[in-house]
């Protein structure tokens, strides 16, 4: 099928005909059936045509247009678990591209269904999402305790629903995928690399975006803000916290040579939250209040990172330029609290909001013992997705405020050190870190690409290895260098521009 593709991909505008309308799909919708993968058992699968189905809010895996789709509907189980694993595949009743998404969901939600998967029937793409036999909700205490639902959300699921996917694709078109995508980002993030560590053979192009990887990490390191202001002590407010990295911003701004409200490298920021003590900022309307040691000493230690009693630092923090947001006051980060209530403590609903340091370094190595192996998804050997001629995509904000990006960096690293160096790495795995970005979009930066995946099929199928990736957004534009580069002002021209900038 290779070589079809690409003598369609050379034909340019002709690639829609070449490699999807123009061949006769072999099974209509309503005929098709479900073989189930090894493992899993058919509960129930319905297959409809519908019509003009769109998905209204903006999206970042391609624009969501209004699409003609046969709506696969799958239930499976798993021996005597008592699971209902739910998967939607769309494929599109005509353009079909000849390839194969996967979409991720977010947060305990396993998959965001039409949120991805509209973009990608309107890229062309047959697609699909499941919800891994988990609400979409994120309420984990109806299924912490259930060993099969988590072995669903930690990876089984979103690999079954690939092998599904692939396989229906094939009975409707007649032909397999060409090539296969992953689209995801923080959880989804997690999940791509998750495909690319277990079942390497699934996809030929992942894009992991800010990715939920070290999870038994991230999960208590999110809670660390919190920590940090229960230590005693009246909180500090988020407003004195936001004007001490307003300050962080505005002392290393120049570092990349323009005054633009941006750091470009974070690690470079040596700011001391301490020299700006005494200044006097606004909370609650006229309110005037003053920087404090103890407002700095607050403000050091989240950025500083999760470190035990003994200065040892466990996992990384939020850099300067980051919105602490709701980490940082009661009740603290959701996310964190279902990990340590339901997971850790095995205590649904239990108020975990006053955790102290000793308790929460204690539960971070039990977080790490019994869930690191499962849960983690860092495993940096990623020779086997390297042989069979995959590729790994990330971009990751500096400003994300949800999961640090040097847990991105650190990965990266050990990717690097296995695989035998940067050169080597970048066959096969490249990471982009967004000045001002964050948490999968937002903060005051450029954001993201409206088709992080339109790069990657690039790579993948043309072998043009991306070097920059265009961010657009808030007046202003960059092209994000890969990993170790950084942006640098040129000394000339808009500073909003990116022709303004160079990678160095």
């Amino acid at each position: 099928m290779r070589p079809l593709l690409g003598i369609c991909l050379a034909l340019g505008s002709l690639i829609q005909n070449c490699l999807g309308s123009s061949l006769p799909r072999t099974t209509p919708c309503s005929s098709l059936t479900v073989t189930p993968p090894d493992g899993a058992s058919l509960i129930n699968a319905t297959a409809t045509e519908r019509y003009n189905v769109t998905f209204d809010g903006p999206t970042y895996n391609g624009a969501a247009g209004s699409v003609n789709i046969c709506d696969v509907e799958v239930y499976l189980t798993h021996g005597d678990a008592g699971d209902a694993v739910r998967f939607a595949i769309y494929l599109p009743l005509d353009g079909w591209n000849g390839r194969w998404q996967g979409t991720g969901g977010g947060g305990f939600a396993a998959g965001s269904f039409d949120f991805e998967l509209v973009p990608a029937v309107t890229s062309g793409y047959s697609a699909g999402a499941t919800d891994a036999g988990v609400n979409l909700a994120g309420d984990t205490d109806v299924w912490y305790n259930s060993t099969q639902l988590v072995e669903n959300f930690v990876h089984l699921s979103f690999h079954e629903m690939t092998v599904l996917g692939k396989d229906l694709s094939e009975k409707f078109y007649g032909r397999k995928p060409a090539y296969s995508y992953w689209f995801g980002c923080s959880t989804g993030g997690r999940q791509g690399m998750s495909e690319a560590q277990r079942y390497p053979e699934d996809y030929d192009g992942i894009f992991a975006g800010a990715p939920a990887i070290n999870w038994d990490k991230i999960t208590m390191a999110d809670y660390w803000p919190l920590t940090v202001q229960n230590q005693g002590g009246e909180p500090v407010p988020l407003c004195k916290l936001s004007a001490i990295g307003n300050a962080s911003v505005n002392a290393c701004d120049l570092l990349d040579g323009a005054i633009d409200g941006l750091i470009s490298n974070p690690l470079k920021c040596k700011f001391d939250a301490k020299s700006v003590v005494g200044m006097e900022v606004q909370c609650d309307g006229n309110t005037t209040t003053t920087i404090t040691e103890r407002d700095a000493i607050v403000w050091n230690k989240i950025r500083n990172g999760f470190k035990d009693e003994k200065g040892n630092l466990l996992w990384y923090g939020l850099q300067p330029g980051t919105d602490y947001l709701d980490q940082a006051i009661q009740p603290g980060f959701l996310i964190s609290l279902q990990w340590i209530s339901d997971f850790l403590l095995r205590s649904p609903g239990l108020d975990v909001s006053d955790i102290k340091q000793d308790e929460l370094v204690d539960l971070f190595h039990q977080s790490v013992s019994e869930f690191g192996e499962l849960w983690g998804t860092d495993n940096p050997d990623l020779s086997a997705f390297h042989a069979r001629g995959g590729k790994i995509m990330t971009w990751h904000g500096w400003a994300d405020d949800l999961i640090s990006p040097l847990g991105t960096l650190d990965y990266w690293k050990r990717v690097v050190d296995l695989a035998g160096g940067e050169k080597k790495t970048d066959e096969f795995y490249r990471v982009f870190m967004a000045p001002g970005l964050g948490h999968c979009g937002g903060g005051p930066g450029p954001q993201i690409p409206s088709d992080s995946v339109a790069p990657l099929v690039e790579w993948v199928e043309k072998g043009k290895a991306p070097e920059t990736i265009l961010f657009s957004g808030n007046g202003q534009s960059r092209n994000i260098c890969k990993f170790p580069k950084e942006l640098e002002y040129c000394g000339k021209g808009n500073v909003s521009d990116a022709a303004s900038w160079e990678c160095v």
